[in-house]
């Protein structure tokens, strides 16, 4: 494309109000399309997918050319062009575009390639009825051709609120950041060296997530002749591979930090390109308890912190990652580093944060179910609040799109969220979300509707849930779409109305009986969609409503109530590991555990109830496929102290409504507490014995404390959950229950 000639051409705009410009006119080209020469790969996609859809659409090819002419239809791309200065401006570091017309011109104007891709898709979504529902493209594609196509605002500008937007999607396809692109994201999780992440002009960062014993200080390289770099935990240097979760570093190890140093040098040369390198903390909570590390922490002001000070570990970690910080900008001005506040770094250090550190606050123990801002969250409000007044260089990095087997209304949330955090200056984004990997994925046939309004709110948070969810009703669903609407009320009333709070692992039986506990409330639902079924919509429309119901239907079958009964014992039951002996012999089996995806647990486990006059008795068989090789936490454990890897947990509710939990791992090591938060160190007994198949204990409580009696009226609330070794991963509810509140345990009757 001549630049003159572009210059001249665009210079003479007038102020003339233009009718809707014509790409397509009775299923003919009616526009060509103009890149610049040899454009660039996004620009070049961009191209054919403006293509490709009004194809799709029309039945029409609009050819792709590099040459403009002003006597021509012609839809051209301009990346910065000088005379629009105006806009050009607008679109300092963001992927924004612009529509702008000059007679026979229309210009589709950006930043950058990726603004150029973003205002193809946007301008398809906006000039007909098509909506990429779901990553599954043959089903999840909805659309109405017709043989006219017209640009009907053709003087406009649309800039995303969140320069950063998009969602790690769980397992990663080339499907799921293709859907992502169309929607309006600009960051996926495919590895920087896949082609279609340049092609679509993503977000490149290097390091991918958790990576510091994962990438940079890994066990094969290092602990064999520096397990110094490790952490020394319990009387010894932790291997990262002891732990599902891996370990943190010893981050006061000054040959650690060099040579953490050196690979962070050797990184940045084999990826010169980019401007942002991870450096992020591994999912846990290892860290280093060696003389050093566990060394009170002077502060700038004089002040002096020690390891029982609450932002102890985060300031420690800082510490070390400022000397990075400072190293790169010294050597790589202009480069970034970006590193979690996720777990002992959510709270902000005490130290200051180097300005070239971008901060990924990932609030994980916030209630989904509210806002930020709502009283159940103010230990995420003060955090963020905290940050805030630490760095402006902060991403909120959320758990929004990661449900279980239930339509989860998160998108509310989210947009309020946004909204609130952007309030101060916020800009980047971006969540968890589960693929649309294969035919039949139920977690999208519930949620399709949720997740299109998340991917949504990034862009402009600013518009309201139910403005986005009639979008994507009335496009998905035709003529049904209010008796869809209707369906995820009831739905969404009832858990909205449900006391627990929800977060990314929520038992999805327990969530369903939670939220249809309405008089007829499931009868309501099926009737929404029966009637749904018998309006016009597309056929792929018809196919994700029928799949839709199935889900539900499937679903609704594991929130029937259940329950266990304790056997009151005629003498006093003894200890056998194997529960075969005395009153054990009469014991019922609970023995249906399931994990938060309901699928059966690769380890079994057997829960037996008794009492007397005295106790209230538990008796648990845990077994396990590798019996010698179980990770547990090593005896020793202070009381209060959760043991990590493999463990049993019971809960119960009492007659006063007190929640007693007692959790004993394969080591001995015991938890315990009463409504969660307050310590109980209670008077029972615990006994406990390694097996051929596993290991079994038995938890003696006494009666009177729970306030049971073991008459036929009798009726309580118990709960059992599973925790195996933490090298294959694991944990398993009873019977789909969940350990959250009362609400969510089995019935206990007594006989």
């Amino acid at each position: 494309m001549k630049k003159s000639l572009l210059a001249l051409v665009l210079l003479s705009l007038s102020a003339a109000v233009f009718a809707a410009f014509p790409l397509v006119q009775k299923s003919r080209p009616a526009a060509e399309i103009v890149t610049p020469a040899k454009p660039h790969q996004t620009i070049r996609y961009a191209a054919e997918e403006l293509q490709r859809w009004l194809k799709e659409i029309t039945g029409a090819t609009l050819p792709i050319v590099e040459k403009l002419d002003a006597s021509k239809q012609q839809i051209v791309f301009a990346v910065n062009p000088a005379p629009f200065a105006d806009d050009v401006k607008k679109f300092s570091g963001n992927d924004g575009y612009a529509v702008r017309q000059n007679g026979k011109t229309l210009y589709l104007i950006a930043g950058g390639p990726k603004g150029i891709l973003n205002g193809v898709y946007r301008l398809l979504f906006k000039n007909s009825d098509i909506i990429w529902a779901r990553p599954n493209e043959k089903l999840g594609t909805i659309f109405t051709k017709k043989s006219d196509f017209y640009v009907a605002d053709t003087d406009t500008i649309d800039i995303p609120v969140y320069v950063v937007r998009g969602f790690m999607m769980v397992p990663v396809t080339n499907s799921s950041a293709i859907w992502q692109a169309r929607n309006g994201s600009n960051w996926d999780e495919l590895r920087i060296n896949v082609p279609l992440k340049l092609k679509l002009g993503s977000v490149l960062e290097v390091g991918g997530g958790h990576n510091l014993v994962q990438t940079y200080i890994t066990e094969k390289k290092y602990y064999r002749d520096h397990p110094d770099f490790f952490p020394y935990r319990e009387g010894r240097r932790m291997r990262p591979s002891e732990s599902k979760n891996l370990v943190q570093l010893c981050f006061t190890n000054r040959k650690m930090i060099k040579e953490f140093t050196r690979l962070l040098d050797e990184r940045i040369k084999e990826n010169p390109n980019y401007e942002t390198y991870r450096i992020m903390t591994e999912d846990n909570y290892n860290v280093c308890e060696c003389p050093e590390c566990n060394k009170p922490i002077k502060l700038a002001d004089g002040k002096t912190i020690t390891v029982k000070h609450p932002a102890f570990q985060s300031t420690r970690f800082f510490l070390f990652l400022n000397e990075l910080a400072r190293f790169m900008k010294k050597n790589y001005p202009g480069k970034r580093i970006l590193t979690f506040a996720y777990f002992f770094t959510e709270i902000p250090p005490l130290c200051p944060v180097e300005s070239n550190i971008d901060i990924s606050f990932c609030p994980i123990y916030k209630d989904s179910k509210r806002t930020i801002f709502a009283p159940q969250n103010k230990q995420t409000y003060d955090k963020f609040h905290a940050w805030m007044k630490v760095t402006p260089n902060l991403t909120w990095r959320e758990y929004y799109g990661l449900t279980q087997l239930f339509p989860r209304p998160a998108d509310a949330v989210s947009l309020a969220d946004l909204r609130y955090v952007n309030g101060y200056g916020v800009k980047r984004t971006y969540s968890e979300m589960y693929s649309d990997y294969k035919e039949g994925v139920p977690i999208w046939d519930l949620n399709s509707m949720y997740y299109w309004v998340l991917v949504q709110s990034s862009w402009n948070p600013y518009r309201t849930v139910n403005e986005l969810r009639n979008e994507f009703l009335n496009r998905v669903y035709g003529a049904a779409a209010a008796d869809v609407k209707e369906f995820y009320s009831i739905i969404e009333n009832g858990w909205l109305k449900a006391g627990a709070p929800s977060f990314w692992n929520d038992s999805a039986p327990a969530v369903w009986r939670a939220s249809m506990t309405a008089p007829a409330a499931k009868e309501a639902c099926l009737a929404a969609l029966d009637r749904a079924s018998k309006k016009n919509m597309h056929p792929n429309g018809k196919i994700m409503l029928d799949t839709l119901r199935k889900s539900f239907i499937k679903q609704i079958s594991n929130t029937k109530d259940f329950g266990t009964t304790a056997v009151r014992a005629i003498e006093k039951p003894v200890f056998d590991p194997e529960f075969k002996t005395g009153p054990w012999k009469k014991a019922f089996v609970s023995d249906n555990f399931r994990t938060p995806r309901q699928e059966l647990p690769k380890e079994k486990t057997e829960v037996r109830l008794l009492y007397d006059n005295e106790y209230f008795y538990v008796g648990v068989k845990c077994h396990l496929s590798a019996p010698q090789k179980p990770y547990s936490s090593p005896f020793g454990l202070a009381r209060d102290q959760w043991p990590a890897g493999e463990k049993f947990e019971f809960l119960i509710q009492s007659v006063s409504k007190k929640i007693y939990q007692v959790v004993v791992d394969y080591n001995g090591n015991i938890f315990d507490s009463i409504n969660k938060h307050e310590r109980w160190n209670g008077d029972y007994k615990v006994e406990r014995k390694r097996t051929a198949d596993g290991w079994s204990l038995m938890i003696s409580i006494p009666i009177k404390l729970l306030g049971y009696t073991g008459a036929p009226t009798d009726q309580g609330r118990v709960m059992f959950v599973r925790y195996w070794n933490n090298r294959t991963s694991g944990f398993c509810f009873w019977e789909n229950g969940a350990p959250h509140n009362a609400a969510d345990f089995g019935t206990l009757n007594f006989l």
